[in-house]
């Protein structure tokens, strides 16, 4: 017997705890792939001001790369804590139906 009382979040939030996570390994992928054109960068001329020109750049790529490993590592934590919401959700209506039953 399904109460009309139980809470209906914890298929939804599972839901979009696995896009979540998904979309974190599509972003850790896509920057794997990335990596080397954005931080191989090869200065257009020989004189001294290309090559700083190519190694800022370089640095950028590696600054950038940096922040988006953080921002898959978040996304990932965040992606966890919506699972492990969506468990205590479902645990919670368990219980709330097991009391309505008595």
């Amino acid at each position: 017997m399904t109460s009309p009382l139980m809470l209906i979040n914890a298929p939804i939030v599972a839901g979009s705890a696995a896009a979540e996570d998904a979309g974190a390994a599509t972003m850790g992928g896509t920057m794997a792939g990335a990596a080397g054109p954005v931080t191989a960068i090869l200065p257009p001329g020989a004189e001294d001001a290309s090559a700083a020109a190519a190694a800022a750049f370089a640095a950028r790529g590696a600054e950038t790369q940096a922040m988006l490993a953080q921002l898959v590592t978040v996304r990932g934590l965040f992606a966890a804590t919506m699972s492990s919401s969506a468990l205590a959700y479902t645990a919670v209506d368990a219980i709330n139906e097991a009391t309505l039953a008595l």
